[in-house]
């Protein structure tokens, strides 16, 4: 199933969302409408908001405080990949070029916080301070994951426990916070939380390790991104992990060598990962995607088959076998 197909049990919530976060985006300063509107012409596939519409759609009926929930999550997530590539000096993102590498990193920066701004406005319209916890954590939490790894890059030494307490918090609170404030939005309280606090966070978490994971196995020109661009930018994620971790140390000699001096050649590239396919690295992050994804799916097992749920289930499948 594709996202559109996924995403029928909300289809007019996904459809109309696009011209609701557009009118939302809109500032009175010509430069910002344009750089806005710029990131809004190179969506992504708005996992977040259809995971807020599901979640909502698994416990009642929809509402406008739903749709609100879904531009808050997508707000705040596209101003953490705008100051994401600032951050990493990306040029490129989905297959175009970053608004740092159109405009500078000031005007990067600048953009970022307005959208933050505006996040932080359209929390208004949810009118639930339980909405605004969650949020207020998963932005802590988002926060201290995009310290955590800058404080790990180039650090070839990076143990399991901290690669996940990163991922947890870096990618894997969103997913969580927008599953739960789904479901706040039609009024669904209490353990129905917790279920999908286990739903999306574990989901997230396989949904970063896959991304980690294509990035040795993945297509430049299906990802936008070129082919072992982590290992470039100095970041040591889990197949790498468990390689050095398993490996003797005249194995792990050369390759600790390679990432202290930096990686940067094509055949340094390769040379690392047939090191993490040779020492196991490849197959033991599989091994946690698929883990992750079953303590994922058994959240949904309180709850009854319908057509969401078989959505939820399709989404999780969709992801961690992705190309891209």
């Amino acid at each position: 199933m594709d996202i559109v197909e996924i995403a029928a049990p909300v289809k007019e919530y996904f459809n109309n969302f696009e011209f609701e976060f557009e009118r939302k985006f809109k500032s009175n300063i010509p430069l910002a409408d344009q750089v806005i509107q710029y990131i809004a012409e190179k969506k992504g596939k708005r996992l977040r908001p259809l995971l807020v519409f599901l979640s909502a759609a698994l416990h009642g009926k929809l509402t406008s405080k739903t749709m609100s929930a879904g531009i808050v999550v997508e707000m705040f997530h596209t101003a953490t990949l705008v100051h994401d590539d600032v951050v990493d000096e990306s040029n490129l993102r989905r297959g175009a070029r970053t608004v740092n590498d159109i405009w500078d990193n000031k005007i990067s920066i600048l953009i970022g916080d307005l959208l933050f701004s505006k996040t932080l406005s359209s929390i208004v319209d949810l009118q639930d301070s339980h909405a605004v916890a969650i949020l207020s954590s998963a932005a802590e939490q988002i926060t201290e994951g995009e310290l955590l790894q800058i404080a790990f890059t180039g650090a070839p030494t990076l143990k399991e426990i901290d690669y996940f307490d990163l991922i947890s918090k870096k990618t894997a609170a969103l997913f969580a916070a927008s599953c739960q404030l789904g479901a706040l939005t039609v009024g669904t309280n209490g353990e129905a939380l917790q279920y999908m606090e286990k739903f999306g966070g574990n989901y997230g978490i396989a949904f970063q390790i896959m991304d980690d994971l294509l990035d040795y196995q993945g297509d430049s020109k299906n990802l936008g991104k070129p082919t072992g661009n982590d290992l470039r930018a100095g970041k040591v994620t889990l197949p790498l992990i468990r390689a050095l971790e398993t490996a003797e140390e005249d194995q792990r000699r050369p390759i600790l060598q390679l990432l202290q001096d930096g990686v940067q050649s094509d055949e340094q590239i390769k040379q690392i990962i047939g090191f993490a396919i040779d020492r196991g690295g490849i197959e033991y992050a599989k091994t946690l995607i698929h883990h992750h994804t079953q303590l994922a799916l058994g959240a949904l097992a309180h709850y009854p088959d319908s057509t969401v749920k078989k959505s939820l289930f399709e989404l999780v499948k969709h992801s961690v076998h992705r190309d891209k």
